[in-house]
């Protein structure tokens, strides 16, 4: 049997849209290769959370991700309500974002970019500085959230300057957040962690099965679960088997 997988229109009413990378293993006939499954996320304004698209790809590159993010406009996600993309930080996927949604702010992941910063810091520090970066990213308002921010540099500055060059690298994508005035609408939107839980389930699953024979196992498999999670509401893709 071969799957075949039929993409349907997308309606255009996500006010936030989340994109991630999930890294799983597969077999050929070169060994077990990693390769990263691109999956796109969107958010309602009910805050209905609908996976959108997944599609395995040789790496996270910018042609990938710009081969994604295309197929979501062609199919109808214009970005017309979208207030928010929340992203991972990989650089293909920054590099891709303004070709397809340049008109989106763009929200880093904050697990993602404290798991970075954490790798700079000696395993002494590393609970204060989590501390002083939570202070940050969960602050009452975007001017409390500066104010921690400058607080975090004066403490960590002599220190750690890489950390702390690092956390200025991207001041307004890491506080993009705060345009929401909903605090669950800030908490949903600072990281991708809607994605994640749902890689979680996905390893799994799959972990009994070791590596995948093939490109349509993979497949399969994200279909499944990702039909789960979209029960009650019409799925943007369907699968059908053909002998």
């Amino acid at each position: 049997m071969v799957a075949t997988f039929h993409r349907r229109p997308l309606p255009d009413h996500y006010r936030v849209l989340l994109l991630d990378g999930v890294v799983l293993r597969r077999r050929t006939g070169a060994g077990a290769l990693s390769r990263p499954v691109l999956v796109a996320l969107g958010m309602t304004a009910d805050q209905r959370k609908e996976i959108s698209d997944f599609q395995l790809a040789p790496a996270e590159s910018q042609q990938a991700w710009e081969g994604l993010l295309s197929d979501l406009y062609r199919r109808g996600l214009k970005g017309h309500a979208l207030e928010l993309i929340t992203v991972d930080g990989g650089k293909g996927l920054l590099a891709a974002l303004p070709l397809v949604y340049p008109q989106v702010p763009v929200q880093r992941c904050w697990v993602h970019k404290t798991r970075n910063l954490l790798a700079l810091v000696r395993r002494a520090h590393r609970a204060l500085v989590k501390q002083g970066l939570q202070q940050i990213y969960r602050a009452a308002t975007r001017r409390q959230a500066q104010q921690a921010a400058q607080r975090f540099v004066q403490r960590w500055q002599a220190a750690y300057p890489q950390l702390v060059a690092s956390l200025h690298r991207d001041p307004e994508e890491l506080l993009a957040h705060f345009c929401f005035a909903d605090l669950a609408w800030r908490k949903a939107t600072r990281t991708t962690n809607a994605i994640e839980r749902r890689s979680v389930e996905v390893r799994r699953r799959t972990r009994p099965m070791g590596v995948f024979s093939d490109r349509t196992s993979l497949e399969r498999i994200f279909f499944s679960i990702f039909l789960n999670e979209n029960q009650g509401v019409a799925t943007p893709f369907t699968l059908t088997q053909t002998t």
